[in-house]
This record gives C-alpha cells, structure tokens and sequence, in this order.
C-alpha cells in the first residue's frame, strides 16, 4: 500500500490544496474514522475529486502473448481470454465488450496498457477482468523488449513445455524439416479437400482455397526429440536453433511463429 506522501506525489499535480492542508485533512480523517494514514490519504483524495482506481491498481504494461477465440457468456455478452507478460509476471487476463474483443485481433505480441481493471481471486489462480469501463490501449513497443526476451513467457525445455498450458516461448534445435504444400481456407487456414468439383473447409463450407508450406520438423534439445508442425514461410533451417511460440496438442507441438533462426556451432 502507498504511504501517504506517495499518495500526495501522485495528487499534487491535480488538486488546489496545499501539502500542509492534505497532510492536516489525512491526520483529522485517520484519528476519527480509525484507519491507517495510508487509506485516509486515499480517502482525502477522493473526496477532492481525485480518481484513485489507478492509485489502488497502477497500470499494467505488457506483450499479448496469446489471444483466444471470442466466446459468448450465459447473458450474451462477448469475451476473449487473452495472456500478457512482462518483465516480472505472467498473467491471465480476460476482456469484456465488443470493443476490447475486437481490438485484441490485432495485438498479439505488441505491448499494450491496461487500467481500472478488476483482479478476481479463483480456484485455478488470479485472473485480470478487462471490463466495459477499463481501457486497453496500444502501448510504445520501446517499453519492453521483444516478447521472446521476457523470462516469464519462456519454457525452459521442451519437456517443460509439453507439460505447459497455452503457448510459451521456446527454443530448440531442428534436426529434420520436410515441407509439402497443402491447401487451405482461408479464413481459418484449416486444410480443405476437393467435393464434387469445390474445395470445401470442415467449418467454412466451399472456398476459394489458399495454397500454404507445412513444415514438419523433428525438434532436440536436453530432455528428447519431439515433433513440430509450422505452417508458414520459412528456409531451411534443419542444423539451426530456432526462438519460437506454440503450444503442444497431445505428442505434436503446434508453432504458431518463429522469431529468431541461429546457427549451432559444432
């Protein structure tokens, strides 16, 4: 909790009082309602017309570093659980409201700020609401490294990873890669088949398909060798260490982006 000179260091800017007079208002409010000097000061400020949610719950800075699908509660209103990182935590957050919902199609990986945010304490662990009155916003990408240098998003092996729920961060070193080209829908990249004369998606229905690389690779690192899946454009790598994200399913680890491709030597 902040002491009453730090609450009086961040209201001074915004009120038309005097140090000595807060200082003589959190003494006055503290004796007579039996509180800390620390809650009147936030008290005081209140009342002087301060808004004190960031105050109680400073901002929070981070990279999205995985975004769901939007879902829909019980009363209809849309949601999308998301996960942000930085240098100190990973958190698991949720955002309400067709704004926030849409806004995060485009933030993956980019640094974004949140506040008056609600933190709810559940069985499964802490869980941020970014609700309809909180605001989440693009943030400089200068305030943090790229996502791949944040610890807290880092698997250290592949083991650790398999064991991981979501995506992390992770490295290893391809030993095989085969490449074929399959066709795709393009609105969920899901791979189509010929019917009667169409392509059709499994969820889309009939489309105009997209022809993609899927690379398959046979990953290493200290705990074993574990196949991969990466669809996408990339040179041949096999011999290099590879920076990626993904996520396991079962046996097979999913990657969904590669950041760093370096040579091993040896």
């Amino acid at each position: 909790m902040l002491s009453a000179k730090e609450v009086w260091e961040r209201i001074k800017g915004s009120v038309g009082i005097s140090e000595e007079e807060f200082y003589s208002r959190v003494t006055r409010l503290s004796e007579r309602a039996g509180i800390t000097e620390s809650a009147a000061a936030l008290l005081v400020a209140k009342r002087l017309g301060v808004d004190i949610s960031d105050i109680l719950r400073p901002p929070i800075v981070g990279r999205v570093l995985e975004v769901g699908p939007v879902r829909e509660s019980r009363g209809g209103a849309a949601y999308r659980l998301f996960t942000l990182v930085n240098r100190d935590e990973l958190r698991l957050c949720v955002a309400f409201g067709h704004d926030h919902v849409r806004k995060l199609d485009g933030l993956e990986d980019r640094v974004v700020r949140i506040t008056r945010y609600i933190v709810v304490r559940t069985g499964a662990g802490e869980i941020t609401r970014v609700t309809e009155s909180s605001t989440l916003e693009e943030g400089e990408e200068g305030l943090l490294p790229p996502i791949y240098e944040l610890e807290p998003a880092r698997a250290p092996t592949l083991a650790q990873l398999k064991e991981t729920r979501g995506q992390r961060i992770a490295s290893a070193v391809v030993i095989e890669q085969q490449t074929a080209q399959i066709w795709t829908c393009p609105l969920c990249s899901k791979e189509v088949v010929p019917s009667e004369g169409e392509w059709v998606c499994s969820v889309h229905g009939p489309v105009e398909p997209e022809v993609k690389n899927l690379n398959r690779f046979q990953l290493a690192d200290r705990t074993g060798i574990y196949q991969a899946l990466y669809m996408g454009e990339i040179e041949n790598v096999e011999g290099n260490r590879v920076v990626f994200k993904g996520a396991f399913r079962g046996d097979e680890l999913y990657i969904s982006k590669i950041y760093l491709v370096e040579p091993v030597e040896g």
